[in-house]
Order: C-alpha cells, then structure tokens, then sequence
C-alpha cells in the first residue's frame, strides 16, 4: 500500500453527484431496494478511466496489477449500504480502485467508525506500517493498521508469492549494480533500479523499502 493522491473529479460527477445521491439516498430512506440503474451509476467509464490513472491501474490496497488478471472494481472506501456512508455513494474522495480480491472477499462491507481501514488517500501507509521483504506489518500497538492487515489480508499467500518473483528480479538487478566497476554503466542501473520503486510499479512500497534494506542509500529513491 502506498500513499496516493486524488485526481480531478470526473465531469460527470461534477454534473451529475448531488442528483445522484439524493435518488439513492430517497430509496434507501423509503426502505426501498434501489434499482439496478440507480445503484450502480458510479460504475461509469468515465469515472472508472480516471480511477485506473490515478492508482496507475494498481489495486489500492495490494498493489497488484489488476489488468493484469481482472478488470477491477470501483471501490468505496466507506461502503455505501444504508448503516454506513451512503451520503457518500458517488462522493469522489470516496472512490477508488480495487482488486476483486481486496474488494469482495476480504474487505466486503466492513465499516467501523473507531477502527476505520487505512485510506490511502488521507492516512500515510509508512506510519501505520512496516515492509519486512515480501510482509507487510502493522506497527506494534497500532490498531488500525492491525486491522487493515488483517481485514484484507494484505499477506495472503498469492500475494506473498507475486511480491517474492518481484523482488528476485529486484535483486538481480541490484547485484549488477553492485558489481558494476564503470561509472556509467552504475549510474544507468541505479536509474533502473529508482524506477522499479516508482508509484506506477507493483509493489512498490516493497520493492522501496527491500532496496534500503539492502544498502542501496534512500538517498538515490528521493
């Protein structure tokens, strides 16, 4: 998990929010089932385009590259049924991208208002967690990072493997820096190696804080 940022609100939210949510929030306050339309009016293409080039097409929460297995899902980071947010059904801070997994299986409906799961978004993964290889660890005695570990099971046995290919292939690329002895040929594997950290790489938190670990100075990630 990495620290993102929001992009511009689609024009169709702009348009269309307010009227948006009132319908759904009518339907919900008249104990009436919303119908599929109006449900479902966040899943448009132009709001789903905007999120996949925010998040550079990575699952919010994992890191993993949906496209490269799915076709991912929007995402409310507060869910929207009835005892949660649904006043934020299409709020824009409230969507994002995420993996099918993330999304439908682990997170579900969780809603805890004194635990709430990281968001991205505002909260800043590195205060609430460590990156120890291919794990990733809540800070001791931190509750909500527990939690969002947990809840999403951020060290799931797939992901725990997809991470260890990546930072093989990290590390075979580090020990060619290591061993090279031409200054120019250094300098361009260090410009690879600051790449494979960059937000649009999968998992680049791990591969970030695997590089530090393994000598290569912070200095040359900034």
């Amino acid at each position: 998990m990495i620290k993102l940022s929001k992009s511009k609100k689609p024009q169709v939210l702009v348009d269309n929010a307010n009227q948006w949510t009132k319908e759904y929030l009518d339907c919900l306050n008249a104990n009436q089932k919303p119908s599929d339309t109006i449900a479902h009016r966040y899943n448009h293409p132009e709001i789903k385009a905007a999120l996949e080039e925010e998040t550079a097409g990575k699952c919010a929460y994992c890191e993993s590259k949906i496209k490269h297995i799915a076709f991912g899902d929007i995402e409310h980071i507060l869910p929207k049924k009835k005892t949660a947010r649904p006043d934020l059904y299409v709020d824009w801070n409230n969507l994002t991208l995420a993996c099918e997994i993330c999304n439908r299986t682990c997170k579900k409906d969780y809603y805890c208002q004194e635990n709430p799961l990281i968001n991205p978004y505002i909260d800043d993964p590195n205060d609430y967690f460590i990156f120890l290889g291919t794990v990733i660890s809540a800070k001791y005695n931190n509750s909500r990072g527990f939690v969002t570990e947990n809840t999403l099971e951020l060290n799931r046995t797939e992901l725990v493997e997809r991470r260890n290919e990546r930072l093989q292939s990290i590390n075979k690329l580090l020990f060619s820096w290591e061993q090279a002895t031409n200054p120019t040929i250094k300098d361009v594997l260090a410009t690879e190696l600051k790449k494979e950290c960059a937000p649009d790489k999968e998992y680049s938190a791990f591969v970030k804080h695997f590089l530090i670990a393994k000598g290569f100075l912070e200095s040359k990630l900034a």
